[in-house]
């Protein structure tokens, strides 16, 4: 089945359009969870909001902080896989719920316990390949992309399937498909990459290396570079207040095009 990617993205707009506020919310209600999680498991464990002191504690705070980052860790996958649920179920039917009704919604309804380990299973499927090596991590991560919306599709159809046969369903309607999300995933994210090259670029320009000795050199390099990533960091973050919804609206009419109805059926064609 073809994709037509400028379709997608105009029909992805169209629904955004008198919505950015909500889907917004979407993207920076989670971040300021999870960076919440993030500051209480580091001052718990080691007596300051970052991990610097993580080499000075004992052995078993070590340890704590540890495992307590791995569950936060697995609280935010979960809050990512929500945040995925509500966003299609946006795209379908038009539904904003509550932000953080949205965003925890993989806690709710029926969905936690399978939510919670076809999202283990993916991250560390996705995390066993980048093992290997960092292409086929990648590679896989698209493969398994579409394991969140078909779980959604499942658990609102009463259809029982196990966190495999979700992971093993992705496959199969990846096949074929993994370059399309490729090049719809680096038309948004490239942006960054582009915002950070012209910053890094005229902070280089800016330096005026003739006739100063070395240390004024030094020292206007390190300014000029401060100056160069607090800006990129700003332009950055707000580009990213366009584009993430914008992206993830796009893939839930990825997954819609090439699912349709099939995980919403009584009967699923295999």
């Amino acid at each position: 089945m073809e994709i037509n990617r400028k379709e997608l993205r105009q029909t992805a707009r169209k629904q955004l359009k008198g919505n950015w506020l909500w889907v917004i919310g979407l993207l920076i209600i989670p971040g300021i969870v999870n960076l919440f999680l993030e500051y209480i498991t580091n001052y718990v464990w080691t007596g300051s909001f970052n991990t610097y002191n993580l080499s000075l504690v004992s052995w078993w705070q070590g340890l704590g902080w540890s495992i307590f980052t791995i569950i936060t860790g697995l609280i935010a996958t979960m809050i990512a896989w929500g945040v995925q649920y509500a966003t299609l179920a946006f795209r379908d039917t038009g539904e904003k719920p509550n932000i953080f009704k949205a965003i925890f919604s993989s806690f709710t309804n029926g969905y936690f316990s399978k939510t919670f380990l076809t999202s283990l299973l993916t991250t560390l499927f996705t995390f066993f390949w980048g093992l290997l090596l960092i292409v086929p991590g990648i590679i896989k991560s698209f493969s398994y992309a579409m394991a969140p919306y078909i779980m959604k599709d499942m658990i609102d159809s009463k259809h029982e399937m196990t966190a495999t046969e979700t992971i093993s369903e992705s496959r199969k309607i990846m096949k074929g498909n993994k370059t399309t999300l490729f090049i719809i995933w680096l038309t948004f994210n490239i942006w960054y990459f582009i915002i950070t090259l012209i910053g890094i670029v005229i902070a280089f320009l800016y330096l005026k290396p003739f006739n100063k000795p070395l240390a004024d050199l030094i020292f206007q390099a390190l300014i000029a570079y401060l100056i160069a990533i607090i800006l990129i960091a700003i332009i950055n973050f707000l580009l990213s207040l366009y584009l993430q919804p914008y992206y993830r609206q796009t893939v839930a009419n990825f997954y819609r095009s090439l699912a349709g109805d099939k995980y919403l059926k009584k009967e699923i064609i295999k």
